[in-house]
Order: structure tokens, then C-alpha cells, then sequence
């Protein structure tokens, strides 16, 4: 009984305390691609990282005026999920300590089409 006390009281508190969330550094996405065995754009973590990133930014792209025009192509013509994890991991130097959906928005930006 008291075991069972003490998890309840120690699942409460780790309920209650307040969780704090870092930003995926380029660096730590590039070192999570070398620890896949085999093609990284193909790891399903590092998929879900930017399709859910590639999620959100369509969201606001469509449904608020929160974003300025990043892209102008329809987003089902390039939102590649393994294409953006290839870019990322081509244009990663200078970007090691800094959020690696720093470079989702730049690929956004430079194959969405609005250059043209």
C-alpha cells in the first residue's frame, strides 16, 4: 500500500511540474541522422520532426494571417519530407548550435516558387 502511495504521489508531482522544451539543434538532428542505420531520410523520427514542422507552417499558412508569404507553389508539389531531410543535413554548416527548423523555413523559401 505505501508503494502504491508513493508512485500516486510521485506520478501527481511530475504531473504538476512545469515541463520546459528545447529547440532540436542542427546539430543534435545531424547526430541523430549519423546514429540511423541506413538512409536518415528514411528514420521515422527525423520524418516526423519535419513533417510535423512542415504541419504547422502550412496551418498558419492557411488558416491565419500570422505568417508573411514564405511559399508560393501548392505545398503538396514539394513539401518531400526525405528532400527537406537531404537539404538540411547539405546546408547545415553555420547552423550546428542553432534550431534546425531554421532550415526547413530557408528550404521553404528558397523551392517554394515565389522568386519566380
Amino acid at each position: 500500500m505505501r508503494i502504491y502511495a508513493l508512485s500516486v504521489t510521485l506520478g501527481l508531482l511530475m504531473a504538476l511540474a512545469p515541463v520546459t522544451g528545447h529547440a532540436l539543434t542542427m546539430g543534435q538532428f545531424a547526430s541523430a541522422c549519423e546514429a540511423f542505420n541506413g538512409d536518415c531520410s528514411k528514420s521515422p523520427f527525423l520524418q516526423a520532426y519535419v513533417g510535423g514542422a512542415l504541419d504547422f507552417v502550412a496551418m498558419l499558412d492557411e488558416e491565419t494571417d500570422y505568417l508573411d508569404t514564405i511559399y508560393c507553389r501548392k505545398a503538396s508539389d514539394f513539401f518531400d519530407v526525405p528532400e527537406i531531410i537531404r537539404y538540411m543535413l547539405a546546408h547545415q554548416n553555420g547552423y550546428d548550435d542553432k534550431n534546425a527548423m531554421l532550415l526547413v523555413i530557408r528550404y521553404l523559401e528558397e523551392m517554394g516558387g515565389c522568386d519566380t
